[in-house]
């Protein structure tokens, strides 16, 4: 006989370690986004910031479904291995690149 095994998931320990998310963003991102289309609005006297606003949250939206921290991630993983100084000579390869 085979026995079944599972994998249990401790709820309270997930909500705990996520990111905290607003409308299904990054908190952070969304009032980032928010100040962002506010002052464009405000800069160029248009409602241009509320289509723009739409179309970043549903991008950043669509970019958190799998990992709420993806912003983030990239950014760190830009910062932590920027290009290596003999990027000229290997062309556009990267060994150390993470992506």
């Amino acid at each position: 006989m085979t026995e079944q095994s599972h994998v249990e998931v401790d709820h309270l320990a997930v909500g705990l370690t996520r990111s905290p998310m607003f409308m299904g963003i990054n908190i952070r991102l969304f009032f980032a986004n928010i100040v962002v289309c506010t002052l464009i609005c405000i800069d160029a006297h248009t409602v241009l910031g509320i289509p723009l606003f739409i179309i970043l949250h549903l991008t950043l939206a669509k970019l958190s479904i799998n990992e709420p921290d993806y912003c983030s991630i990239c950014v760190k993983s830009f910062f932590k291995t920027p290009p290596v100084l003999n990027r000229h000579f290997w062309g556009k390869t990267n060994s150390y690149e993470p992506w």
